[in-house]
């Protein structure tokens, strides 16, 4: 019996299959570098543009994207993902050009298991993408080309990792940025010390480093800063709270 991370590629591969990435617009605008971005700021938040949490426990209902997108960029938000699986997370390859309206570097994320996804990740605008160390290594993809295959298609790679083996691996990759996901994808559990601990093995990492969920609060920003990494993702919490635009700002102050 396989575990959350099995599900969520199951589903992938059914998404390639359906042929969903084969169906998006083109987007002929300038990209915006994330990785610029997180070299010439002290700290970078990112906050994520989703239609349901990983677990289910939560669906945000139909959401404008565009206004979003301007709301997280006027009240202090550096750069933007964008969910696109469509399946587990209800997201949308059209959403990736309306949010880039905003002006801020997008992230494509998603479960990428195929080359499809990066070219549908580049055609759609998006500045940088995502791709999962423990998911290349589940299938036994060949990571160093869908990295190159990435930035052939003019996309920033942030490359997610969970251990510090996992970390090693990515530092010796070409990726442009790392991510350390907080969240256990095999059953979706989260630990922020796991920034810390991975941060303190790597030692000298030598690119910027990114804490991905389980972030709620400015006091959860502060926390993880301090392990050394260059910006956090947020995505659930913002979704969950009263009043989007002051928790991106609250966030925003554990930030600056």
């Amino acid at each position: 019996m396989g575990d959350i991370l099995d599900k969520f590629i199951e589903k992938a591969k059914e998404n390639v299959k359906s042929g969903y990435y084969k169906e998006h617009a083109h987007y002929a605008g300038k990209r915006v570098s994330l990785k610029k971005k997180l070299d010439s700021q002290k700290f970078v938040l990112i906050t994520e543009i989703k239609h349901a949490s990983p677990a289910g426990e939560y669906s945000f209902g139909n959401i404008d994207v565009e206004k979003t997108a301007m709301d997280f960029a006027q009240c202090g938000s550096d750069a933007i993902s964008v969910v696109v699986e469509p399946q587990i997370f209800r997201g949308s390859l059209g959403n990736v050009p309306v949010a880039k309206k905003a002006g801020l570097p997008v992230l494509f994320k998603d479960f990428v298991i195929s080359g499809e996804q990066i070219s549908a990740a580049g055609d759609c605008g998006a500045d940088a993408m995502l791709l999962v160390v423990k998911v290349a290594q589940r299938l036994g993809l060949d990571l160093d080309g869908m990295i190159d295959e990435a930035h052939k298609k003019g996309l920033e790679v942030l490359l997610e990792t969970y251990d510090a083996e996992e970390m090693r691996i990515a530092m010796d990759t070409k990726a442009d940025i790392l991510g350390i996901n907080n969240r256990d994808l095999r059953t979706l559990k989260v630990d922020l010390g796991r920034t810390r601990g991975i941060m303190e093995a790597a030692g000298e990492i030598g690119k910027p480093v990114i804490s991905e969920s389980g972030i709620r609060v400015a006091d959860d920003v502060l926390l993880v800063r301090q392990s050394g990494v260059k910006g956090v993702l947020v995505g659930t919490a913002i979704w969950k709270a009263a009043d989007l635009r002051e928790k991106v700002r609250e966030l925003k102050g554990g930030a600056v």
